[in-house]
């Protein structure tokens, strides 16, 4: 097998993380390095400053090569980047990367605060995974006042969101576009949507995660779990209010932290400990925790791309209960591993009783959850659709 030198650029990067695109920039650069790949990451210390105070140690990893960005500005450097479109430490960082390394291709992931500028650096092909909405979206959510955005209107969103508008994406983000050889799109809603509002191509791969351990049966405990960024957008008011209402007789075990933190540990208190607040736990409480639960519960309001929690559930062989919304309802048509509700209290309570009283169906949807795992989002799949597609732009570049 012929290997390859790459470069990842990413924003965060364990353990300097919040969520699921910086974990897949994780699996993907280990199971690369497995397969005899020389594979490089450029991250942002900085970015990890702006919004947490914890220390912690840049991992020394043996197989795949760190490069972490701290520059002088500190915490204003990611500022800057999000407000100007440019970081001249991050650009720095991977000119001198590219420079020592001479990849076959560099690979970004989430950019946002490493600068648009950083896609014009390198001088081979460039491959970008759509994480989210960034390319067409400064909130990189697509949203506006907690709804999906229907029709573009950036500068109003800005201003009502408390945010700098990004005057700059038209003269470094636009050009810049065309220095990308292959787009990722993780779910075909996203590539429909940068399509539609872009006027892209993209190639779908799922996203993808190490095979979990699977908990007996018998170890199935009476809850459900909730993972994720602890903000509205997420559906968790309608799921909290669901509990509350004393309709559904299991508990939520909700784990993540986020602005609503204080509105759950109330509803902790309303519940009388039916909903439980774990806050954020390490890796091995949380696969416990979801590999034990009726079925993991992702309500989101904004349209999710292909969350990397709900193909953990799946490959524990839990079940899913997700929106409507977005990349959401192709994980369940994929193999009827779960159910798909509107992100409403009604409906929300009806899945959920559903789930628990029907046994027999749980069972079937937790098998058919581990059948669709090993189907498409295996470290195989997801690396024979990858590597096939790099080997397709090298071929185009000759």
């Amino acid at each position: 097998m012929e290997t390859h030198r790459i470069v990842m650029t990413s924003t965060f990067y364990p353990p300097f993380h919040f969520g699921g695109d910086a974990t897949h920039v994780s699996y993907l650069s280990g199971e690369l390095a497995k397969r005899g790949h020389e594979v490089h990451v450029v991250f942002s210390l900085d970015a990890y400053a702006l919004k947490s105070r914890e220390k912690k140690e840049v991992p020394k990893d043996e197989s795949v090569h760190i490069h972490a960005v701290k520059s002088g500005l500190g915490r204003l450097s990611p500022v800057l980047a999000f407000m100007t479109g440019r970081n001249r430490a991050a650009e720095r960082a991977l000119a001198s990367v590219c420079h020592e390394v001479r990849p076959d291709w560099v690979h970004h992931h989430n950019i946002s605060l490493l600068g648009a500028e950083v896609l014009n650096i390198a001088q081979c092909p460039q491959l970008y995974t759509a994480h989210d909405y960034w390319l067409i979206c400064q909130r990189s959510d697509l949203t506006r006042q907690g709804s999906a955005c229907a029709a573009p209107g950036c500068l109003s969103c800005s201003v009502q969101s408390l945010r700098p508008y990004q005057y700059w994406r038209g003269g470094h983000l636009t050009p810049n576009l065309d220095r990308i050889s292959a787009i990722i799109s993780p779910s075909r809603f996203m590539a429909r949507t940068l399509e539609e509002r872009l006027g892209r191509t993209s190639t779908v791969i799922p996203t993808f995660c190490p095979r979990g351990k699977r908990i007996d049966t018998e170890k199935i405990k009476d809850h459900f779990v909730f993972v994720s960024v602890l903000e509205e957008h997420k559906g968790l008011r309608p799921l909290l209010d669901a509990f509350l209402s004393g309709k559904v007789e299991s508990e939520l075990h909700v784990m993540g932290t986020g602005s609503m933190a204080a509105e759950i540990r109330q509803a902790e208190q309303l519940s009388k400990g039916r909903i439980r607040y774990l806050g954020f736990v390490p890796r091995e409480v949380l696969m416990s925790e979801v590999g034990s639960a009726l079925a993991l519960v992702m309500p989101s309001i904004w349209n999710e791309n292909n969350p990397a929690v709900c193909i953990e559930a799946m490959s524990l062989a839990v079940p899913l209960i997700v929106s409507d919304r977005g990349g959401l309802p192709e994980l369940i048509e994929e193999g009827d591993c779960g159910l798909i509700c509107p992100p409403e209290v009604g409906p929300l309570t009806e899945s959920l009783q559903s789930l628990m009283l029907n046994e027999p169906r749980r069972l079937s949807m937790a098998e058919n959850a581990l059948q669709t795992y090993e189907r498409y989002h295996t470290p195989e799949a997801y690396l024979a659709s990858y590597l096939g597609l790099a080997e397709r732009v090298l071929k185009d570049r000759v």
